[in-house]
């Protein structure tokens, strides 16, 4: 029995190897190229409960470069409890692109965030629909980089998003962290293979959205609307996929600050592999694989009490996996101009081995999470 559980971690073990390793050659291939169009671009943006960041967010889309003619913003509310909605209203006139809507006494079949962006996405007129988040940090030239990806042959846009951080090392790793999803985003997208993207940055044809009825394959979960969706619009449409790695589309957000908070976000995002398996199951094996290479590596110790063999080949393997990983993040850091993370690179490797094993076991209850916690009453 010990055999075969030694063999099943072994062959998982050699899969998640070659998985990064994959990551690390696809970013040798090249990302976006800019054709210079001018689509029609509609910026949807779902919120709830956003109100200390909403002047930041309306400034920063006020400051795009796009034409005024080629472009509408379109913010949702979801039943923010802090005023935002009535601030958006108040501020509306002062930018004419600019419309709020609401999903109160909305009829739909959707719950949190999907409800908000199918609102939005539907009343949208653009053939382009460009997304990211109240939290975000957008540059002038957002828009305008996002949009000249797309030709007659691009369907979908994938942009880079970075978690700021400073000195604090729990700001650190989460910002490495971040940055590793990223990388194996971008590198899936640029061997064709389109594994993963994010909502803070990315944009896609209106007319897909359609095509594929919208989120209603996905309605049942929290989250979703990018990564799991862009499955779906590579599943049913054959959607061809880029990354654009221009700084000038880069968007950044900020870090979570307690240990809670961090959990509640993390175990949404990974309850999102769990549906995997009915979209993409190469891809849902490869985070199986991430799950047993990591429990395979903190048995460590086990190993040492039950085989000294099974140890041996254990610690060479962890050994194996601190050097692809250290390839990974030398080359993406280098890549997205973040090469001093690369001294977080240890704590980093160190945290997410438990880490991972931690949101594996805890994805299961992360659709039974809302995606804004209740403004909090005194």
């Amino acid at each position: 029995m010990l055999k075969i559980i030694f063999f099943l971690f072994l062959v998982f073990s050699v899969i998640y190897l070659l998985s990064i390793v994959m990551y690390w050659a696809g970013l040798f291939y090249s990302g976006k190229k800019s054709f210079f169009t001018r689509p029609y671009v509609s910026v949807v943006i779902a919120i709830k409960n956003e109100i200390s960041r909403l002047p930041a967010l309306l400034k920063c889309l006020q400051e795009q470069d796009y034409p005024d003619d080629l472009l509408e913003i379109i913010i949702v509310d979801n039943g923010s409890q802090d005023g935002s909605y009535e601030w958006l209203i108040d501020k509306v006139d002062q930018v004419p692109q600019i419309q709020v809507l609401s999903t109160a006494n909305v009829a739909t079949d959707y719950k949190f965030k999907k409800a908000a962006l199918s609102l939005g996405i539907e009343c949208a007129s653009g053939d382009v629909i460009l997304t990211t988040d109240a939290d975000c940090t957008i540059k002038q030239s957002w828009v305008s980089s996002m949009a000249s990806c797309f030709n007659e042959n691009v369907d979908v846009v994938a942009g880079y998003s970075a978690i700021q951080y400073g000195c604090k090392l729990f700001e650190r790793i989460q910002a490495l962290d971040f940055l590793m999803l990223m990388a194996a985003g971008k590198s899936t997208i640029n061997i064709g293979l389109a594994w993963a993207c994010n909502g803070q940055n990315w944009a896609f044809r209106k007319r897909l959205f359609k095509k594929v009825g919208g989120y209603k394959r996905i309605r049942d979960r929290v989250g979703g609307d990018d990564s799991l969706f862009l499955q779906v619009l590579r599943k049913e449409t054959r959607a061809t996929v880029v990354f654009n790695d221009s700084p000038d589309s880069h968007v950044t957000t900020q870090p979570v600050h307690g240990i809670s908070e961090f959990l509640r976000q993390r175990i949404r995002w990974a309850s999102e592999a769990n549906y995997m398996h009915r979209l993409n199951l190469t891809f849902f094996t490869v985070v199986i694989a991430t799950f047993l290479a990591n429990l395979f590596a903190l048995l460590l110790p086990l190993w040492f009490m039950v085989d000294k063999r099974i140890f041996l080949v254990s610690f060479i393997f962890l050994v194996l996996k601190c050097l692809v990983e250290g390839l990974l993040v030398f080359k993406s850091t280098k890549d997205f101009n973040q090469r001093d993370l690369r001294k977080t690179f240890f704590p980093w490797f160190v945290f997410q081995i438990p880490y991972v094993i931690l949101m594996g076991i805890l994805s299961f209850w992360g659709n039974r999470l809302r995606w804004k916690p209740a403004v909090e009453t005194t």
